[in-house]
């Protein structure tokens, strides 16, 4: 008899604990980790019209609610949603690209290269 109680208790703290925190954003694979967010992120996803091949990198905001409910803030695009830890906000991470530029320097065809940073974030 105990030992039901025990499974019971276990169970019914393990069910409390699988739902996001109401004000923080997070990322899809995050959201499975804490708790049973496949339905809900396919359904978040479809409602937002996101791209359903990133839904572990699309960033999720927490309604809470019983549920823990959530809702697509965005798309952070292939492998560009980072978890920040414990109780903090994930974040969609901005690409960066290097161009190289070839500018010539003088009429003997001798180049030289200039290196040039774009950020866009997502």
């Amino acid at each position: 008899m105990k030992f039901a109680t025990i499974i019971v208790l276990a169970s019914a703290s393990y069910t409390m604990a699988g739902n996001c925190s109401r004000g923080l954003s997070y990322c899809g694979r995050s959201l499975l980790h804490i708790g049973n967010y496949a339905n809900q992120i396919e359904a978040a996803i479809q409602k937002a019209h996101t791209n359903p091949n990133h839904m572990l990198d699309t960033l999720f905001y927490c309604l809470g609610g019983d549920n823990g409910d959530i809702q697509v803030v965005q798309d952070c695009g292939a492998g560009r949603c980072a978890d920040s830890g414990p109780k903090k906000s994930d974040i969609c991470l901005p690409s960066s690209r290097i161009h190289l530029i070839l500018e010539k320097v003088d009429a003997e065809e001798s180049f030289s290269v200039t290196d040039q940073w774009e950020e866009k974030m997502w």
